[in-house]
This record gives structure tokens, C-alpha cells and sequence, in this order.
């Protein structure tokens, strides 16, 4: 049985300190007002033999693609914040050959935050404005390191037309194709009127500077601790001019055009079949081509989210084809799920398909619109990642990569790009949905080492709320942009949803805190968290029985929504004797509405397909439309995770594998990946796909019982379901469970336990 993949890429002989590689760019200026860069690098080596290791460690600064002998190696690095910076290790030996060899390069530096990538802030530096470094391990015919021996071409007119302000943030890749021959990763390519390349020194105020890193601000510090995205070619289909994916893709896209020289070719992405074809969610992205006569295929440097290519062509253009390679984080192993009824089938399905599309060298939101790296929406895909991924690198790295707190202790709502760079705005509660991520590596992994790392960021978070306590013991008037759910939360004063994530958030703290000997922290977040139950009372409706959704100077206000009676239980602040009501009202149809602020005047119903967001982000909230003393706001598909958190603590999860269905509604909009929102934005969206972890964790019950997995817990629930069976990751393997009425069959790698009892590894048939 295999087990999982938790630990860093291969051992490499690198070591800290200074590396024998040097910063090289272009010696070459670009035209003034040029932001985005690209430079093309070629260095040919001769070997009298080939290794059985070559490992080689790469980084640049903006973005890299590295090739050897034609053939692609990787591309890199991953986003991080640029003091924080990693490199990327891979062994070359397989793509070298005796005699001649030739290495490319090809690097990008953006020049303004966009999505996945922040500049790093330095006065002094020069590699401030472009990068790349490399260095191998050729054993005995030496090293191969970046120097002034390489070649490099600055490429005249690959650049990006100016973003247009919209929420991708992004513009349109301009590509100039005359600039670089398509042969140029041959060895016998002509690279003599190429310039050599220039060194650049990283010194920074009171260093003297060399060309060789580390250098303030830039690193690198260490390896990438996640694996590499693979590479899967997907065939697009032309039909009436437009060529067409089966499905959302994600990945570089790869067009084969023949034309004359000069002519311009645009190719738009599109998530949507038959929608706007000249933009995706409003905003024109893509590629707009500048030909070099003949026949010439392309491959994009950056990603796209799609499931349309419409490609402009003046006359005398033909277009041969095209695809995309989807580069997506790997899903390794034979975790899987099914039970009796398919339709839970196809949603864990399509929920494990929708996190993969959102997993790149970060977990992101989406890859149609933004691919932003969200702090808060993570979560969901960690914790599908947990329960389905036989490689846990990506779930374990994303919390700490977004570990990136400020001077006040607060997280950025989106880290390593434009958002945390341009510093646009904070999201409190995502910082602690940020927290249960790290309480999910906490239980799954029980690394001590790295609960401790991350405990004192977790703390900052906390403290950052102090200051908005007030006498009552509740958080009140949190600044910020409180998102809560893109459904109708009202949020001034006391906001009930919060108070109850801020709760969730104390205990999960003082429990990793006194599991890891910090009594003393464990103390003062238990305290914090007593005086929220006493305060909490304030927002409890005693005629309707009720959690309502916020007080404002103490008076309560009468809307209310499943978001409030969840997270007074998870996090606690109700007491006990409550619950069963409060599982009574998060339950009852009859009384639910579809509410977003997005929509003012009315029910937001399912796939109504409007976008997420709207106006009150600038404007503030519109007064209510719906009868608030008697309707509950239902939760977004984001926040069910929420919901179905607290109904298991409530010992309801025989409740869930119904509420899953309420999923079916979703595939009506998309049948392979997840809408957004229950009425509209995308449908890439991984946070919504909480069904897929559920039918692990509650339908066929496999938890951690203790923190690393040193003993499972299973306790199963099949609430309307005759049978289900499944294989979930971990550390040690895959725990096999089937159950059926009555009976329940377990093979596990570990120890379990099942109510009382505590099982030794191995097989058992046990009688429920």
C-alpha cells in the first residue's frame, strides 16, 4: 500500500550560502514605458558523459521556462512573496546527452503585481527589473552556471497591452513571433548575433552587492516544497469558428497558425459555451500574435482558464489548430468514493475535478478569471486535497505560503500578487478560515515542528481582533471588508457569523497550543473565548429561537441566516441545549430564500447568472427585501462547509449525504466543475466543493483521531443511502471502508476507532 507524499522533492546537494550561479538578464534596454520583459537565454555545454544525477536549481524573477535539447523542462518559480522566495530543483540527466548540449531559457518579468506575482521592494538592487539564474551539477565535467558566457535576445514586442482595471487584473499577452525563431532551442540554432548576457548585482543598502544570491530583498532561501504542475494536452474542436474544450481547461494554450508576416492574430478565452466571445466574466484575455511568416506554432508563457478559443484572423491567416496543456497540480493515488445512488457519485467527482482546476503552484479561486491566491478560500481545497490526493505537498505548503501577516498581524486577503502588493483591502473572516487550514494540518499531519511555526501567525491573527472587543465581550465593528458568504450577511456591530469563526478560531488555538506545551497561549484564548459565550446572548431571538445575524448598540436586527446558528455552534458560543433548534432551523426548506446583495430587488434563484460582488462593496448594503421575520438566508456553496461542519458536531452528519444533492441544481449550469455561487460568477470554482470532502470525512466517516494519523477515527453515516465504500489517503496508505446496513468493513494501513472500540491494523468486519 502506498503511502502518501508529504515531504519535499528529492534530496539535492544544495546548501545555504552563496551559490556559484550569477543574476543574468539582457544587457539590452526595453523601449520606454515597457513594463512586462521577456528574455530568451541559450547556453551550449559539452559533456563527456552524462551523469545518473544532474541536479540543477533555477529561479528568476518574474517567471521562467526552461528547455534542454529542444525538449521542456519546467517552469517555475512558484509564486511566493519575494522575501520568501523559493527555487526549483530538478534533475537534468535525463535530457542530456554526451557531446553537445544546449540549455534555454526563456524569462518574463512582469513589471507591474499582477495575479500570481509581487515585486519585491528595493531601491538599490538591480535585480529589480528582470532575472534568471541557474546553476548544475554536471559531476566531473564541473558546473553549468548562469554567467556572462550565456546569450540572451531581449524580444522586441513581447509585451502586454494595459490591463483594463477589471477583476483579473490582467491584460492582454502581446507576442511579437518575428523576434524569436522557432528553432531557437536547437542545438544548431545561430545564436552569434545574440547579445551576451549581462550579470546583474542583487546589492542592497549597506552591502557591497554581488552577482551571486542570496541577496536582500530576493533569496532564494530554499527548494519548492510542493511538486511540479503536470502536463496533459487537451485537444480544443473547432465548431463554427470557435474552438471548443469539452469541459473547463486550464493551462497554456498552444495554437499551430500559418500567414503571412506582420499579420496579427487575437485569441480570446471564454469559460462560457456560446456566451461573450470576446471576453471572459466582461474582460477581454488572452493572446494577441504578431506573425513571422509560414507556418509557426506557439505556445502561451502564461495560463488560461477556458472552455472557448476564438481566434481573430485577418484573410491569408490559417489556422491549423489548437490546444491547451492543462497544467494542473497532481492528483497521485487510488483514493476514490461510490455508494447507491450515482448522483453522489458524479458530485464527488466533479468536486475533485474543480479543486484540481484550482491547483497550480497555489491553491487559486479560479483559474478563468483571476488566479489569485486567496487566503480564505483555500481551505476547501485543502481539505479535499486531505481526503482524496495521494500527494499532501500542495495542502501542506499553501498555509504557510500565505503565512504572510503584516505589521498587524493581519493576513492580506489574497497573498504573493497585485492584492497583497497594491495592499487593496483585508478580509477579516478569511484570515480565519486561514486558521482552520492550519488546524487541519495540525490534526492530518501532527508535524510539532510545524504547528509551532505557524502558532505565532495564528496568534497575531487573533490579537489583530483584540482591539474590536468591547465590554460585552464580542467583536464589534470589525474593519475590513467582512465577506462572510456572497450571500445577504449584514455584518455592522455585532456580527454574529463572525464572533462565531472568531470562536472556532480561539479553540482551535488553544488546542494546538497546549497539544504543542504552550499552556500559557492555550489560557489566554480560552479566556477570550469565555467572554464571547457570555456577550453571544445578545444575538439570540428567544420568540423565534433563533441566532439573528447582528446587533447593532445592542439592539438586534432582524435578519437572519444559516451562517448564524452554524457558527454558533462550531464556534461554541450557544449552549448545548440549543442545538438540536439550531440544527431544526439550518434544516428547514421551508423557510429558506436565496439572498446576495448582488441582487437587491429580489430572489438571487439558482444559476440566474449574474456575476459574484456587487455594488454594495462601494455602496454599503441595500435595506432587505424579503420578509426578515420569518426567512432564513441560505448559504452559498462556500459556506456549507460551514453548515455541514456544525451539524456533525451537532451529530447530524446522517443529515448530509441529502444536503449534497442540493449540488445537482449547480450541474444544471455546469455539468464538470462548480459554479461560484448557487445564482452565478464562475464555474472553475474550487470553494465550492465541499460534497467530495464530506462524502469522505462524514459518509464514509475516516478522520484522524489523534493529530498525524497515528489512529484513525471512523464513524460512518449513511443517512438515506443502502451502501457506500471508498478509499481515503493517510500517511500510511489508503484506509479502505465499505458500509452497508448493519455492517461495516474496514482494511487499514493504522489503528482505528469505531465508538468505543479501538481496532489494530488490518481487516475488520464489524457489526454496527
Amino acid at each position: 500500500m502506498t503511502s502518501l507524499t508529504l515531504t519535499e522533492p528529492d534530496p539535492h546537494p544544495f546548501v545555504p550560502g552563496p551559490w556559484r550561479a550569477q543574476w543574468i538578464w539582457s544587457a539590452a534596454e526595453p523601449p520606454a514605458g515597457q513594463a512586462r520583459r521577456t528574455v530568451a537565454f541559450r547556453r551550449v555545454v559539452s559533456l563527456t558523459e552524462v551523469p545518473a544525477h544532474v541536479p540543477t536549481r533555477i529561479c528568476a524573477d518574474s517567471r521562467y521556462v526552461l528547455w534542454v535539447n529542444g525538449r521542456e523542462v519546467v517552469r517555475g518559480p512558484a509564486r511566493i512573496h519575494p522575501r520568501r522566495r523559493r527555487y526549483d530543483v530538478v534533475d537534468l540527466a535525463s535530457y542530456l546527452q554526451p557531446g553537445e548540449n544546449v540549455v534555454a531559457a526563456l524569462a518574463c518579468f512582469y513589471g507591474r503585481p499582477v495575479a500570481w506575482w509581487m515585486p519585491a521592494a528595493t531601491l538599490t538592487s538591480q535585480v529589480r527589473a528582470g532575472a534568471f539564474l541557474l546553476e548544475a551539477d554536471l559531476g566531473p565535467d564541473g558546473w553549468l552556471v548562469t554567467d556572462n558566457e550565456w546569450r540572451a535576445r531581449l524580444l522586441a514586442g513581447w509585451d502586454e497591452a494595459p490591463a483594463l482595471g477589471g477583476v483579473s487584473g490582467r491584460g492582454i499577452e502581446l507576442v511579437d513571433l518575428r523576434a524569436l525563431p522557432q528553432t531557437w532551442t536547437d542545438l544548431d540554432f545561430a545564436d552569434d548575433e545574440w547579445d551576451r548576457a549581462r550579470t546583474i548585482s542583487g546589492s542592497g543598502f549597506g552591502e557591497s552587492g554581488r552577482p551571486e544570491p542570496p541577496n536582500y530583498p530576493h533569496g532564494p532561501y530554499g527548494a519548492r516544497p510542493a511538486s511540479y504542475p503536470g502536463s496533459t494536452s487537451v485537444e480544443l474542436k473547432e465548431a463554427e469558428g470557435v474552438f471548443r474544450a469539452e469541459r473547463v481547461v486550464a493551462g497554456t494554450l498552444v495554437v499551430d497558425l500559418e500567414g503571412p508576416a506582420g499579420a496579427e492574430v487575437a485569441l480570446t478565452c471564454a469559460e462560457f459555451v456560446g456566451g461573450d466571445h470576446d471576453s471572459s466574466h466582461g474582460e477581454p484575455m488572452g493572446c494577441t500574435l504578431t506573425l513571422a511568416g509560414g507556418r509557426r506554432q506557439y505556445e502561451t508563457f502564461d495560463l488560461y482558464g477556458l472552455r472557448e478559443v476564438h481566434v481573430s484572423a485577418p484573410p491569408g491567416v490559417t489556422v491549423h489548430g489548437v490546444r491547451v496543456n492543462e497544467r494542473l497540480y497532481p492528483v497521485t493515488g487510488e483514493a476514490g468514493f461510490a455508494c447507491s445512488d450515482p448522483q453522489l457519485d458524479t458530485i464527488w467527482a466533479v468536486g475533485r475535478r474543480t479543486v484540481s482546476l484550482c491547483s497550480h503552484d497555489a491553491y487559486v479561486d479560479c483559474p478563468t478569471r483571476e488566479q489569485r491566491a486567496w487566503t480564505g478560500d483555500a481551505v476547501v481545497h485543502q481539505m479535499v486535497d486531505l481526503t482524496t490526493n495521494g500527494d499532501w505537498r500542495l495542502a501542506r505548503w499553501h498555509p504557510m505560503m500565505a503565512a504572510e501577516p503584516g505589521p498587524d498581524g493581519m493576513l492580506p486577503m489574497a497573498v504573493a500578487g497585485d492584492a497583497e502588493a497594491l495592499d487593496i483591502a483585508i478580509i477579516p473572516d478569511w484570515a480565519l478560515h486561514w486558521v482552520h487550514s492550519v488546524a487541519n494540518l495540525w490534526r492530518y499531519l501532527g508535524d510539532v515542528a510545524e504547528v509551532r511555526r505557524l502558532l505565532p501567525v495564528v496568534e497575531g491573527v487573533l490579537r489583530w481582533f483584540e482591539p474590536f472587543i468591547g465590554s460585552d465581550g464580542l467583536l464589534t465593528d470589525v474593519v475590513g471588508w467582512v465577506l462572510i458568504d456572497w450571500a445577504s450577511i449584514y455584518t455592522q456591530g455585532n456580527c454574529a457569523a463572525l464572533n462565531g469563526l472568531f470562536g472556532r478560531a480561539l479553540l482551535e488555538f488553544a488546542a494546538m497550543a497546549e497539544w504543542a506545551g504552550d499552556g500559557g497561549r492555550a489560557e489566554w484564548a480560552s479566556q477570550l473565548h469565555q467572554g464571547l459565550v457570555d456577550g453571544f446572548e445578545v444575538l439570540w431571538d428567544p420568540d423565534r429561537r433563533l441566532y439573528v445575524d447582528s446587533a447593532v448598540g445592542g439592539v438586534r436586527r432582524p435578519m437572519t441566516s444559516q451562517h448564524a446558528q452554524a457558527t454558533a455552534m462550531l464556534g461554541e458560543l450557544a449552549p448545548r441545549h440549543r442545538w438540536p433548534r439550531l440544527v431544526e432551523v439550518l434544516t428547514d426548506e421551508s423557510v429558506m430564500v436565496h439572498a446576495t446583495f448582488n441582487v437587491p430587488n429580489g430572489e438571487a434563484t439558482p444559476n440566474l447568472g449574474v456575476p459574484a460582488g456587487g455594488p454594495h462593496m462601494r455602496e454599503g448594503y441595500p435595506e432587505p427585501w424579503w420578509d426578515t421575520e420569518h426567512l432564513v438566508i441560505r448559504a452559498q456553496p462556500f459556506f456549507r462547509y460551514v453548515i455541514h461542519d456544525a451539524l456533525a458536531a451537532a451529530g447530524r452528519a446522517d443529515l448530509i449525504p441529502a444536503l449534497c444533492l442540493d449540488w445537482n441544481i449547480a450541474l444544471e449550469r455546469c455539468p464538470t466543475s462548480w459554479t461560484e455561487t448557487w445564482f452565478g460568477g464562475t464555474v472553475s470554482h474550487g470553494w465550492s466543493s465541499t460534497p467530495t470532502r464530506d462524502l469522505m470525512v462524514y459518509v464514509l466517516g475516516v478522520q484522524p483521531d489523534q493529530p498525524g494519523f497515528a489512529v484513525a477515527r471512523i464513524d460512518p453515516h449513511l443517512g438515506y443511502l443502502d451502501w457506500a465504500e471508498g478509499m481515503v489517503p493517510c500517511p500510511a496508505g489508503l484506509i479502505e471502508v465499505r458500509v452497508e446496513p448493519g455492517v461495516l468493513t474496514v482494511t487499514s494501513p493504522i489503528p482505528f476507532r469505531h465508538g468505543p472500540t479501538e481496532y489494530a491494523a488490518g481487516t475488520h468486519k464489524i457489526t454496527l
